[in-house]
């Protein structure tokens, strides 16, 4: 089986558990932490042409139509595509396609490209983000969301060293220059495919791509969201996301 077809089986089989984890919100680091950070990020969106790659079932695109803006979500998996197509508001478009590539989708068409955790899907990145670069408008802003490389890096689902009372003593990094495949276990039944890059290679491809890099940001939850979801207070022991702030030139 080559990759792509590979990856989409994978992602054909965690279909419907995905959509019951939005529907039922169980994604404690989205809902507690990271939807008010790339909320924020964004800005005011009202009016603004925004694309988001790799949209999944349409929850963050629903979020950008619901403000105002004019939202086109590009997904590979059909589950996502039909899903999003039978919730989605009057702002808001789907195309089943792949963000490595855009086919159909305009140069210079969007004020705004949002990737939220789906660059640490894809198997050509530097494809991917070539892509959002391209179907920017000169001046338009790229917000990638994504895994940290500290968290990808380890080859194996069981990242916590704990003690003999199961108490976490310290996340485990390793193998962080070996790039490529890892497997993520989202239960007994369903296994996924990462992909883990260095730091340097990924700040490498947005300049490669022409790409401005105007902030990095680190998510750590604040009161009211440890609150909300207590759960994501591993996050000030581990970066476990990252989110690239960056720009096309005008």
């Amino acid at each position: 089986m080559t990759e792509k077809p590979k990856l989409q089986a994978e992602w054909e089989a965690f279909a419907a558990e995905w959509i019951a984890r939005c529907e039922q919100q169980r994604d404690e680091a989205r809902e507690g932490l990271l939807d008010d950070w790339m909320l924020e990020l964004v800005g005011d969106v009202a009016g603004l042409r925004v694309i988001d790659l790799g949209c999944g079932e349409g929850r963050f695109c629903r979020m950008l139509g619901a403000r105002g803006a004019e939202v086109l979500g590009v997904d590979l998996q059909p589950a996502f595509i039909d899903y999003a197509e039978a919730h989605k508001g009057e702002r808001e478009k789907y195309l089943l396609g792949d963000m490595e590539e855009l086919n159909g989708v305009p140069d210079d068409a969007f004020d705004l490209a949002v990737s939220y955790i789906s660059l640490v899907d894809v198997p050509d990145m530097h494809a991917a983000i070539g892509q959002a670069a391209r179907v920017l408008k000169p001046g338009g802003r790229l917000f990638a969301c994504n895994l940290s490389p500290m968290a990808t890096a380890t080859r194996t689902s069981n990242w916590w060293l704990r003690d003999d009372m199961g108490r976490k003593l310290h996340y485990k990094l390793d193998n962080y220059t070996e790039e490529g495949e890892r497997t993520v276990l989202f239960g007994p039944q369903h296994r996924l495919t990462n992909y883990h890059r260095m730091f340097s290679t990924t700040i490498n491809a947005f300049i490669d791509a022409g790409l401005v890099v105007k902030r990095i940001h680190e998510p750590t939850p604040n009161a009211e969201q440890l609150k909300r979801r207590p759960g994501i207070d591993d996050l000030f022991r581990v970066p476990l996301f990252i989110i690239y702030q960056l720009q096309k030139p005008a």
